[in-house]
């Protein structure tokens, strides 16, 4: 005899119950607080006093039953059919990934960085319709702040001249962001920080891998006719360090040679940041399905980002900076790419600084290193030794 739980609609019942013999016959019963009736044929007759059965048994039985059904329910969600939505819908990996749309704050005035304490600024696009925020080094800014149409003349003063990618969310205009710029213009660099494709207020386009690398790279060629042989370093942090290293490694091809490039939080490709995401780590990770639903569409869809191959050949310098307690993207994926990479060209092309967890920078409060001015002038000297 198999025992099923079924809800009843029968005033002052509380539970039902449905007994299947090996005949097939089927009797319904409902439990009432003082006897069980069973309803067969819709008439409903006396069987027995409640008194015995077990009702606690019943009542254990039932929730058993519904935690069973909950979690099947979560199973088939989360292992199947998510899986399953990001398999088969490029747009939203893309906007998983990307994460073009996310503004903090919300609503941001582009046109004046002096409005978030940014003089010696300026806003301005270039062909490729990205838009683009020009600080200025702490040494011009008393004579040239105020005169906008002498910052691109000043991109040749000597200076050295750092173009920040930022990662996925938020813009250019990020506080955080915005703080680093502080800091850098502080040791009188340049800082040309922009907003790739359909990001902030920069043109809507296809956004793909392609894209922000094209992105990046035209903005490059921008500022280096302007530079006029200037020292020109690259600065990204996470997604945005494999869109730099990949138009870096295109550059050189080019014969365009970057002065440095400095990774914040960076991950050796794309598929093993995905993988070692926190969220995926902990919830998909290590069912066997996981590269075909989450990993092998993604990367079907143009989305690679391998800075291992893209830096294994390069002349750049490169000085990689992670945190411990990063849990976005574990700092183990930086000494992956330190040590793949010291192991393909000169390794002395290559430092690595993981900082102590004590520090609590996380993913992105590298900024907040009272000695990182430091640490940047030391690289920015023996890259142009």
């Amino acid at each position: 005899m198999v025992i099923y739980f079924v809800p009843l609609n029968i005033t002052k019942l509380k539970f039902g119950l449905l007994l299947r013999t090996k005949n097939q016959r089927c009797v319904l019963t409902a439990i009432r607080e003082s006897c069980i009736f069973s309803l067969f044929h819709k008439k409903l007759t006396y069987l027995c006093p409640v008194s015995s059965i077990n009702v606690h048994r019943l009542k254990t039985a039932l929730a058993c039953y519904t935690t069973v059904g909950f979690f099947s329910i979560a199973f088939v969600i989360i292992f199947l059919l998510v899986p399953a939505i990001w398999r088969y819908s490029p747009s939203i990996q893309k906007s998983m990934i990307f994460l073009n749309h996310d503004y903090m704050p919300v609503v941001q005035n582009y046109s004046y960085p002096e409005v978030y304490g940014m003089d010696g600024t300026r806003n301005f696009y270039i062909d490729t319709k990205d838009n683009i925020t020009h600080i200025l080094p702490s040494n011009l800014i008393v004579q040239y702040g105020k005169n906008e149409s002498s910052y691109e003349e000043l991109l040749s003063h000597g200076e050295p001249i750092i173009i920040y990618m930022h990662g996925n969310s938020g813009t250019r205009a990020n506080n955080l962001r915005m703080k680093l710029y502080r800091k850098l213009r502080d040791i009188n660099c340049h800082v040309i920080a922009v907003d790739y494709r359909s990001y902030a207020d920069s043109t809507d386009a296809k956004l793909d891998e392609t894209g922000l690398v094209l992105d990046v790279m035209e903005t490059f060629k921008w500022v280096h006719k302007r530079a006029k042989g200037k020292p020109i370093f690259g600065w990204g942090h996470s997604l945005g360090t494999g869109i730099g290293a990949h138009a870096f490694s295109l550059l050189e091809k080019e014969n365009i040679y970057p002065s440095g490039l400095i990774l914040e939080a960076p991950f050796n490709k794309i598929s093993e940041a995905i993988r070692e995401y926190s969220t995926t780590k902990v919830v998909l990770r290590y069912f066997p399905w996981f590269d075909f639903f989450i990993i092998d569409p993604v990367i079907a869809n143009g989305i690679v980002f391998d800075t291992e191959q893209n830096l294994k050949n390069a002349k750049v310098p490169v000085l990689i900076l992670h945190a411990r307690d990063d849990i976005i993207i574990p700092y183990q994926l930086s000494e992956n790419l330190y040590n793949y990479i010291t192991t393909t060209r000169n390794s002395e092309l290559t430092e690595l600084i993981i900082y102590d967890a004590e520090y609590k920078f996380g993913h992105q409060y590298i900024c907040r290193d009272k000695e990182i001015e430091k640490k940047i002038e030391k690289f920015i000297q023996k890259c142009l030794k």
